[in-house]
């Protein structure tokens, strides 16, 4: 699976976040966001246990005079092994005079037992950070599980020999707080057994004309009465060509609605559809809220390019 958001909290499966706005937090998309519950962002079902797990992401880190002490973001999932039931992934906390990128193999009793770091490179203040990692779980018969993380392009953080468990996991993790500093996470790409790039971007594309049998309203959503309505866009792939031509690699796609909610019990979820070449597609199910600030995502992964994108159209179909 391949989750991916531009640092928009609509797209999350918890109500609590909030998108903010500006080029200053995000220069690629101009929205980043924060998540104020701990263990908490998307919720997933997989159907066999992955064996690699690996997010690229990009975080604004305030000036060192904003922030106070305690973990100001998390990225990463939640597993619930017995006995090693918790987060694991990357972690931001700051401590009296350090600001530490750091490594959390969960425990939920205590964040500080499987804690390991060494920090390096340049970190920046009051500007954006890239990082990338990747987790290898460990094997049925050795504690023989592995972590790499990048921070701005230089390795930081290595380790091997850990106790690193995938066969249970519940949650991909997006937490940012702003109870210690404003911290927002953007650009945001997670998978499993899929590797990412260090390269890799996350980039809006342009849609066209609407082809939909939903009833339009005035304030230009779209609002559907009965189950199999659907809604479809055409991609605008001129616009992707002018910008990064026609043979950039393309390996996911994020079909997103904001807002998107249901209003009863008769219509509760969302299909993401996509059609190309008269073929139509379903891809992943997700259950609307009745929260009229929510919206919704439905990722998956592609290997194309953005000239084979021509006339693909992107959408939704209403079910119950």
């Amino acid at each position: 699976m391949r989750y991916i958001n531009p640092g928009l909290a609509e797209f999350l499966d918890v109500e609590d976040g909030t998108t903010v706005e500006g080029t200053k937090f995000n220069p690629d998309n101009g929205v980043a966001l924060y998540q104020p519950k701990a263990n908490e962002g998307i919720d997933i079902t997989l159907e066999t246990a992955p064996t690699h797990f690996y997010a690229k992401f990009d975080v604004y880190i305030p000036p060192w005079s904003e922030m106070s002490d305690g973990i100001m973001a998390e990225v990463g999932f939640y597993s619930n092994h017995s006995g090693y039931t918790g987060f694991y992934g990357w972690q931001l906390r700051k401590y009296s005079s350090d600001l530490d990128p750091q490594v959390i193999i969960g425990n939920s009793s205590s964040y500080d037992k499987y804690v390991e770091y060494k920090v390096g490179g340049a970190l920046k203040f009051d500007s954006i950070n890239s990082f990338w990692m990747h987790f290898k779980a460990r094997s049925a018969s050795a504690a023989d599980g592995e972590y790499q993380v990048y921070m701005n392009g230089e390795k930081i953080m290595e380790n091997t020999q850990k106790y690193i468990y995938m066969d249970a996991i519940s949650k991909l993790v997006i937490y940012a707080t702003q109870n210690y500093g404003k911290c927002y996470l953007s650009n945001i790409i997670m998978s499993f057994d899929e590797e990412i790039s260090l390269k890799e971007k996350i980039q809006a594309v342009p849609l066209g004309d609407v082809v939909t049998d939903m009833t339009a309203q005035e304030d230009g959503t779209y609002l559907a009465g009965v189950a199999g309505q659907q809604i479809l866009q055409t991609v605008d792939v001129e616009s992707l060509i002018a910008q990064y031509g026609g043979i950039s690699k393309v390996t996911g796609i994020a079909i997103g609605g904001r807002p998107a909610y249901r209003t009863g019990e008769d219509l509760t979820r969302l299909t993401g559809i996509s059609k190309a070449d008269g073929e139509q597609a379903e891809h992943g199910i997700k259950k609307l809220h009745t929260n009229i600030n929510m919206g919704m995502a439905d990722c998956y992964s592609v290997n194309t390019t953005i000239s084979d994108m021509a006339g693909m159209q992107l959408g939704w179909k209403a079910g119950v």
